[in-house]
């Protein structure tokens, strides 16, 4: 499923900048993609929409929990479209929060126990790009399109975002393909069948948590390894927490809270995400940083929710 996802982002982003311009924006593409989950998993997903004015104050498009209704993995999400020659505007800046955009991203998603990524929607056709060269990338969970359209989406550290809009700061230029080729398809790292086949006997919600909590967790330290300077202290907009752009958040302390969302393995659900497995989706409590949706994945093993054939691949749950 989240294979197919990738592929039709991948598809539908080419043909915008390719053959039916203009390509669609990154609200487009993530309202459908929340679409597709919502229709391929049936009964094992919930969806919240809030309001979307809210994402500009956050830097946040949604937050993401898989889970078994008692612990779970939680992605705060920002998207990113590439442009028709492979850029993403990684160096947004909030003007009302006087902020960048992966600085807010970080800290909101620290609030709520969440680890904050990058979801970049991908196409071909890039100055220089080669798509043998992406196409046998990654290849964790064996979840491989053959036209290599499984990069369509993909995660990105937004740590690693952190330490590269700070090198910008300083005067350098942004390396659009260096973090492009330093994300991974978003069903390497959230594929529950890792190492599985179709004859595998059904896995507990437990091992499917662990190993979604691995992958994040080893995505998150490949984000970190990269960025040495980062710390709890100015962002590369040099905010202070006295500042608008932290004034809906409660205080965290950069690397030390980070490293508590990875520690242990799955955590207990926060409460506002408990709100929200008993609340009704067209009535959700408000969230407790802004955000545009939250998606709830339930992988809890007395779910039996099979996708349709033509979607076979990650996340299947049986």
């Amino acid at each position: 499923m989240l294979l197919w996802i990738a592929g039709d982002s991948f598809h539908w982003l080419h043909n915008g900048h390719h053959r039916y311009p203009p390509a669609p924006g990154e609200e487009s593409f993530t309202d459908m993609n929340i679409r597709h989950l919502r229709q391929f998993l049936g009964d094992r997903v919930k969806v919240f929409q809030f309001n979307k004015d809210q994402e500009r104050q956050n830097g946040a498009d949604w937050e993401m929990w898989i889970h078994n209704r008692s612990h779970g993995v939680g992605l705060r999400i920002q998207a990113k479209k590439a442009s028709k020659h492979g850029r993403y505007p990684f160096d947004h800046k909030v003007k009302k929060q006087n902020a960048y955009q992966c600085d807010l991203l970080v800290q909101h998603a620290l609030a709520v126990r969440c680890v904050p990524v990058y979801l970049l929607y991908n196409h071909w056709d890039w100055e220089g790009g080669s798509e043998r060269e992406a196409a046998q990338a990654g290849r964790l969970c064996g979840h491989v399109a053959a036209d290599g359209s499984h990069h369509g989406c993909t995660l990105l550290s937004a740590y690693r975002v952190q330490s590269e809009v700070g090198r910008k700061v300083d005067g350098n230029s942004l390396r659009h393909k260096v973090l492009w080729g330093e994300s991974l398809p978003w069903n390497r790292v959230l594929c529950d069948r890792r190492g599985t086949t179709n004859a595998s006997p059904p896995r507990s919600s437990g091992d499917v948590l662990n190993d979604i909590f691995t992958a994040v967790t080893g995505l998150t330290f490949m984000g970190l390894a990269q960025s040495p300077t980062y710390s709890s202290g100015p962002t590369p907009s040099h905010g202070t927490w006295g500042d608008a752009a932290y004034a809906q958040t409660p205080y965290v302390d950069g690397v030390d809270d980070a490293l508590a969302v990875l520690r242990h393995g799955p955590h207990r659900l926060p409460p506002h995400v408990l709100r929200l497995l008993k609340a009704h989706e067209a009535e959700p409590p408000p969230p407790p940083v802004p955000t545009a949706a939250t998606v709830l994945v339930d992988v809890s093993d007395d779910r039996a929710q099979t996708p349709p054939e033509p979607f076979e691949g990650c996340v299947r749950f049986r």
